[in-house]
């Protein structure tokens, strides 16, 4: 991006979009781990820093992780063993990855549409719900969007450095989500084609897709050989289990680490629809207003048939259309979409300023500016609710501080049939599972004080059988402690 003229109506939404994005850092410094993913994923990450095992990452000791390829672990340990254990510390990795999203973003969008559609679109994007809840989290979602964006842009751009970013880019998702981000990519140029009957992009030598395949192959093969070697069976759960059964089995059964998923057929579009909110319905208003008069669908057929309209449209419907009879999603699948979607309704505006002939008046930063804020605002007020009452999420960091703050040095806090993601990270790994029959066993043959965490419920069983005093000693949304002696 080029520097900004403040002046210009680019310049104020670019600044505003990377202002925004800035505002999100409040939310990843004083919100705590809310179960499941982000505690999850920030244990995973915290082993490997402790370990120093950079192949395999484990679940939990002794238990490898073969859910997710390893790099988004790998920014967030490196993060971890350069700034601590704080919240805002894993999460930034995803910050940056999202910031550096904007950038093939508004180069794509800049060379189809022009500047002012290319800052509308970085501001869309920043501000769409997902990518601005994804920008503070401690998921792999990110990576996978960065990656995905710089090989779709890659693909587009004639420069050589674009090409060899798209090659960098196609790396990133396949070690930060696997061979989705093969499909992701692959499917839209496969539309294309069909669409066109030929080449969309710019064309490349042989030499150039030799080239590009080495690098990715150079950058992604090693790990997945060697995390085979050291963890035998990563192959077949990760790309047989994750990618084809996942996919096509509601409920899988077959999920080592969480419970798989049941959505109603179609549900992906819902997750669309909430993924670019506040955006979405401008958008679809946008189209309907076209599609209703003539003029406009002759306009709206003329863009269509260009080949970069086209391209981005097959970028924007092929993730949610690839999904719509999976049954075992998430809302968070549809991210890599979004930066088409934005770039598609940044130019919508553009042209709606022009047709309207609102040149620089009030009344187009209006449009852009409302729905801008509606995403970061809600974002903050959510921060400062769960600030002032934090017992109102699922997180067990409170909790921890309690127990720790009262026990004696060497005590251990066990979690009785149950135990969160965020107890296991809160406590560094030194809140331990125990099921409720082997309790008394332990209670027999420990001397010196016990604590105990349980679910109300369990707890008030507990008491029938065991001398639990000082309780409850700590508590949260979904557990109680108590100590034995």
């Amino acid at each position: 991006m080029k520097r900004l003229d403040l002046r210009r109506p680019a310049g104020a939404m670019l600044t505003l979009a990377l202002g925004l994005l800035g505002l999100r850092l409040v939310s990843m410094l004083w919100v705590p781990y809310i179960d499941t993913t982000e505690p999850r994923y920030a244990e995973i990450a915290r082993l490997m820093a402790q370990s120093g095992d950079w192949v395999t990452p484990w679940f939990e000791p002794g238990v490898p992780f073969w859910g997710k390829p390893p790099l988004s672990f790998w920014l967030q340990a490196l993060s971890m063993k350069l700034f601590g254990l704080s919240e805002w510390v894993a999460r930034f990795p995803a910050w940056v990855a999202t910031a550096l999203t904007l950038w093939p973003l508004h180069a794509l969008a800049r060379a189809w549409a022009g500047r002012r559609a290319a800052a509308a679109a970085v501001l869309i994007h920043v501000t769409c719900a997902l990518p601005y809840m994804m920008a503070g989290a401690v998921l792999t979602d990110p990576f996978l969007a960065l990656g995905t964006t710089l090989f779709m842009a890659g693909l587009m751009l004639p420069q050589w450095h674009w090409r060899l970013l798209a090659a960098v880019g196609l790396a990133i998702g396949l070690l930060a989500k696997g061979p989705l981000a093969l499909v992701i990519v692959a499917g839209p140029a496969a539309l294309c084609l069909l669409a066109y009957r030929r080449r969309v992009w710019p064309a490349l030598s042989m030499r150039g897709w030799l080239v590009g395949l080495s690098l990715v192959a150079s950058l992604v093969v090693p790990w997945y050989v060697i995390a085979e070697i050291r963890t035998p069976g990563f192959w077949d759960y990760f790309l047989i289990g994750e990618h084809v059964r996942r996919f096509l089995e509601p409920g899988w059964a077959g999920d080592l680490y969480g419970t798989a998923h049941r959505r109603a057929i179609g549900a992906i579009w819902l997750g669309w629809l909430a993924a670019t909110l506040p955006w979405s319905p401008l958008a679809l208003a946008m189209l309907a207003a076209a599609l209703r008069h003539r003029r406009g669908r002759g306009a709206l057929l003329r863009l269509i048939r260009r080949p970069m309209t086209g391209y981005l449209i097959a970028w924007a419907l092929f993730v949610p259309l690839f999904f719509t009879l999976s049954r075992n999603i998430l809302w968070t699948y549809v991210l890599p979409a979004l930066p088409a979607f934005a770039i598609l309704t940044g130019r919508a505006l553009v042209l709606v300023q022009r047709r309207l002939r609102l040149g620089r008046s009030p009344a187009l930063h209006a449009v852009g500016t409302a729905p801008a804020l509606f995403v970061p605002v809600v974002t903050l007020l959510a921060t400062l609710a769960i600030c002032f009452n934090p017992g109102s999420v699922k997180t067990e960091k409170a909790l921890i501080r309690q127990v720790m703050s009262v026990a004696p040095p060497g005590a251990t806090l066990w979690f009785v049939d149950s135990r969160s993601f965020s107890a296991r990270y809160y406590s560094r790994g030194q809140a331990l599972l125990i099921s409720s029959e082997e309790l008394p066993a332990l209670v027999a043959g420990t001397e010196g004080a016990i604590f105990i965490a349980a679910r109300p419920d369990v707890m008030a069983r507990l008491q029938t059988t065991l001398p639990l005093t000082a309780l409850p000693l700590a508590d949260s949304r979904r557990y109680r402690v108590g100590r034995i002696r």
